[in-house]
């Protein structure tokens, strides 16, 4: 008997909404963990208001992410695509600030500044937490780098006629 609701998803439901929970008290956490993010390349938050929200896009988007794939038939060829998808976005957003900021912002400051554009463009990827681009391509990494660990080639084995039969090894045993 299937239910929608068990006693173990309600579980991860509360320890999923604990993390995002605590993920997001740490901006408020108090002392000085270093200056907020300034330079001549613009001034940013706190350092804690960003260490908090990257990590709760990554609470959000990670469980999501696992979630789409453990429903798919062969999750770890969906993980690996959905791997090379969320680098891919992150990739073309990460491209889309350095073009805007090459057409905006590189005009619009003075030559002492210009030498800091790649600085500039650090600093615009690093304090969006609106479009999460830092945790879309660390997930996307993460599910790419987690196919390549646990991918293990094929054995080959000999045969009295010889050639060898492929046999894939389970990942379970």
């Amino acid at each position: 008997m299937s239910q929608l609701f068990t006693l173990r998803s309600g579980l991860a439901l509360i320890v999923w909404a604990s993390a995002l929970l605590a993920a997001l008290s740490i901006t408020n956490l108090p002392g000085n963990w270093g200056h907020s993010i300034c330079g001549v390349w613009g001034c940013g938050p706190p350092l804690q208001a960003l260490v908090g929200c990257h990590i709760a896009w990554l609470v959000v988007l990670g469980p999501l992410v696992e979630l789409v794939t453990r429903s798919c038939p062969r999750p770890s060829d969906l993980r690996l695509h959905l791997g090379k998808l969320l680098c891919l976005i992150g990739a073309s957003l990460l491209l889309s600030v350095v073009v805007y900021q090459r057409v905006m912002w590189w005009p619009a400051v003075g030559e002492m500044q210009q030498k800091y554009f790649l600085q500039r463009c650090g600093f615009i990827v690093v304090t969006s937490v609106d479009v999460p681009i830092l945790p879309m391509m660390v997930i996307g990494l993460t599910y790419l780098l987690r196919d390549r660990c646990f991918t293990f080639p094929p054995e080959v084995e000999p045969s009295s006629q010889g050639s060898g039969a492929v046999r894939l090894p389970s990942r379970h045993g």
